[in-house]
């Protein structure tokens, strides 16, 4: 039987419920077993995706790492970061064992990346941030892309947008499809149809954005605002709004997804989903110390909440508009 996308909401909704408690309860013993046990404290190694196929630093990881840092800090733990871009199938399971590394947490990959499948074979305790997919034993920890997409239509209609446009991220990643997903879950909240050519697909990168916007642009009714699903994007497609003779908010509306730090340098300054990195990184880190002092525990799943950041660029808010 087939669901509506605000029924779909409403079962999300609940089970990010579930996860927070899940959080409330998760890992208060783990630093205390450490302590009590004569042991040394775990090395739990970090590897990220992007560095494979960016040359500027990621809007979330440095964030990431240092919620990670903060986590393992506390509990005595040391960190390993797994900078050398290697595609051999085995290169981080000999990290693991060359530098007695019991835990990993993996921001980007996907289980079918060969190098993560040899380490949740091997049984080595891991935890995901963003993407990564479905395996036993593998843990996941995402801000609320469903709910963050879900706000900025919310806002783009308070302010009195009607003809809302999104430029999301390839459905390859789990952010893509869920960022979609919250923008037709906000479209049919306030009563309009997902349009196919008001939909458009671009990577996390400033030209893509800039390539998006011109398609939407060239519609013979082009939107009135647009939700761009990363700040680089929404940036990208700014400066086609500008090279087009059009003004950001006045003809058209932006919100983008990070609060990446060009955020407020750009202007009009950004509205933007803010993420909580440092967040997800405590959560990560405390899931993988979890599983490495209990076995048995359950491996993490928690959504982190985010919030909207309203600035120029979406036009002032409507004065109903909370927030």
């Amino acid at each position: 039987m087939s669901q509506s996308a605000t029924e779909i909401l409403a079962a999300i909704e609940e089970e990010t419920r579930e996860r927070e408690l899940f959080r409330e309860q998760a890992d208060a013993l783990a630093a205390e077993k450490m302590r009590t046990e004569a042991t040394t404290p775990p090395v739990i190694g970090v590897a990220t995706i992007t560095w494979e196929y960016m040359d500027s630093p990621h809007p979330i990881f440095l964030g990431l790492l240092e919620g990670i840092k903060s986590r393992l800090r506390a509990s005595g733990c040391d960190l390993l970061l797994f900078t050398t871009i290697d595609p051999d199938p085995d290169a981080y399971l000999r990290r693991c064992h060359d530098s007695g590394v019991r835990g990993v947490i993996l921001h980007g990959f996907t289980t079918d990346d060969a190098r993560i499948s040899r380490l949740l074979k091997a049984g080595i305790p891991c935890v995901g941030v963003d993407d990564v997919g479905l395996a036993p034993r593998l843990g996941h920890v995402s801000s609320d892309n469903v709910g963050g997409a879900l706000e900025a239509v919310r806002h783009l209609h308070a302010v009195g947008r009607r003809r809302i446009a999104t430029i999301h991220a390839p459905l390859s990643h789990s952010v893509g499809g869920e960022r979609l997903l919250g923008y037709r879950i906000g479209l049919e909240e306030v009563g309009f149809r997902a349009r196919q050519d008001y939909i458009e697909e671009a990577d996390f990168f400033l030209h893509d954005g800039v390539k998006a916007m011109e398609k939407l642009l060239a519609l013979d009714e082009p939107p009135d605002a647009v939700f761009a699903a990363s700040d680089v994007m929404a940036i990208g497609a700014m400066a086609a709004i500008e090279r087009a003779g059009l003004r950001v908010p006045d003809d058209i509306a932006i919100v983008g997804y990070d609060d990446y730090p060009y955020a407020t340098l750009v202007s009009p300054q950004l509205t933007t989903v803010r993420q909580d990195a440092p967040a997800q990184g405590i959560a990560a880190a405390e899931g993988v110390l979890r599983m490495i002092v209990d076995p048995s525990a359950n491996p993490v799943e928690l959504i982190v909440p985010v919030e909207l950041i309203v600035r120029e660029s979406s036009g002032k808010k409507s004065a109903g508009e909370a927030g």
